[in-house]
C-alpha cells in the first residue's frame, strides 16, 4: 500500500481536471496514510476474568492469518497503557468484543468499544455468557450480529470467527479510510450497509447468528450465574436430587449402624433430614458470595437454610432459585494497569 500511494501521489495533475479523478486520489491517499503503518487487523477487546478465551481467539485467528493486537502482549514496555489501546483501536480494521457478564460490566471493555465505534470499526462480538448487554453496550450493539459460543467445543466458534473475520477484511479491504465521525444515534439495522465499510452489508453474517438462548440447565456449576426463570428451575431441580441423594446416603449410613429395622429408619430420617441443613449453607454461601450483600439477598439465603429445617432440599432450595435469578457483583472497576485486561 506504501508503493501504491508513492505512486499516486507522484503522478502529475491530469489536464481534464475531473473532479471524480482527484477523489479517487484523494481516496487513495487517505487510505495509504492508514494502512501504511498498520501491524494488525483485528484489535481484540475483553475483561481480564476472560482472558483464557481470548488468547484462544487471538492464537486461532493469528493461524488463519489474521494480524492480532491484544493487551498486555503488544503493549511495548515502558509505553502509556491508554495510549497503547488508543492507537491500536485507531489502526484496527474490525474489533472483536470476547462479551461476558464480566465485560458488560466492565468500564474498561465499555470505553473500548466506544472509541471504536466512534471511529466506524465493525465491531463482531463473541458471546461466551449468555447475559443481557446493560444499557451502555445495547447503544452500541444492539444491531450488528452476534458470534455465540456458548456451548463447546470453543474451537469451532473460533473457526467460525476467524471466517467472520475474514469476510470483513475483504469487503472492507479497498475502502477509503474511516473518518472519525460523531457516534450516530443507533447501530445500523441488520442488512443495512455498516458505515465503517463502504459496500459491506454485514460480512459476518454467515457465520455469526442472532443471540441464542442457553439451555435449561445451563451453567450449573457456575454460581455466579445470572438464571432466567427457566434456568433457575432447572438448577432446583438438579440440586434437589444432589440434596435428595446426600440425604439417602447418610440416613443409610445412619441406619446400617442400628440393630433393628424401625430403629435404623427413625434415625437414618433425622440424621437425612439435618443433613440438608449444611448443604443449604454451602449453596447459599457460594450464591451469596459473589452478588451484593444486601437485605433482600441476605433475606433469601436464611429463608432458604430456614426451610431446610422443615422442607428439607424440597423447599429451602427454592429461595436459592430466587436468587440465582439476581446479577452477579461486576469486576473491580479500577484493577491494576497490565491486569486491567
Amino acid at each position: 500500500m506504501t508503493l501504491a500511494y508513492s505512486r499516486v501521489a507522484g503522478d502529475p495533475l491530469q489536464d481534464d481536471g475531473t473532479l471524480g479523478r482527484n477523489a479517487e486520489r484523494d481516496a487513495a491517499s487517505a487510505q495509504s496514510v492508514r494502512t501504511s503503518g498498520m501491524s494488525h487487523d483485528v484489535f481484540i477487546s475483553y475483561s481480564h476474568v476472560d482472558k483464557a478465551t481470548a488468547d484462544a481467539a487471538c492464537a486461532t485467528l493469528e493461524r488463519a492469518g489474521i494480524r492480532c493486537w491484544i493487551a498486555p502482549r503488544d503493549i511495548t514496555p515502558g509505553d502509556e497503557y491508554g495510549a497503547a489501546i488508543v492507537r491500536a483501536i485507531d489502526n484496527c480494521r474490525v474489533m472483536v468484543l470476547i462479551f461476558s457478564a464480566s465485560a458488560n460490566n466492565s468500564r474498561q471493555t465499555r470505553r473500548e468499544v466506544e472509541r471504536g465505534i466512534h471511529n466506524g470499526v465493525p465491531l463482531v462480538p463473541m458471546r461466551i455468557e449468555d447475559v443481557p448487554p446493560t444499557e451502555s453496550f445495547a447503544y452500541f450493539m444492539s444491531s450488528v450480529h452476534w458470534l455465540d459460543a456458548l456451548t463447546p467445543p470453543l474451537e469451532e466458534h473460533l473457526q467460525k470467527l476467524a471466517a467472520s473475520i475474514k469476510a470483513l477484511l475483504q469487503v472492507g479491504a479497498p475502502g477509503p479510510a474511516r473518518a472519525a465521525t460523531p457516534m450516530p444515534p443507533s447501530a445500523p439495522l441488520a442488512g443495512q450497509r455498516n458505515p465503517g465499510v463502504p459496500g459491506a452489508t454485514g460480512a459476518a453474517t454467515a457465520a455469526a447468528g442472532p443471540m441464542g438462548k442457553r439451555g435449561m440447565f445451563a451453567e450449573l456449576m457456575n454460581f455466579s450465574y445470572q438464571r432466567t426463570k427457566l434456568q433457575a428451575f432447572g438448577w432446583y431441580l438438579m440440586y434437589l436430587l444432589i440434596g435428595l441423594v446426600i440425604g439417602g446416603v447418610s440416613a443409610y449410613i445412619a441406619g446400617f449402624a442400628t440393630s433393628s429395622f424401625a430403629e435404623g429408619f427413625h434415625i437414618g430420617t433425622i440424621v437425612g433430614q439435618i443433613s440438608a441443613i449444611p448443604y443449604h449453607i454451602l449453596l447459599g454461601t457460594l450464591l451469596m458470595w459473589n452478588r451484593k450483600k444486601d437485605g433482600g439477598i441476605i433475606l433469601l439465603v436464611l429463608a432458604g437454610v430456614v426451610l431446610s429445617v422443615f422442607l428439607g432440599a424440597l423447599g429451602g432450595l427454592i429461595p436459592f432459585a430466587v436468587l440465582t435469578c439476581r446479577p452477579p457483583l461486576p469486576p473491580a472497576p479500577y484493577p491494576p494497569p497490565y491486569a486491567r485486561r
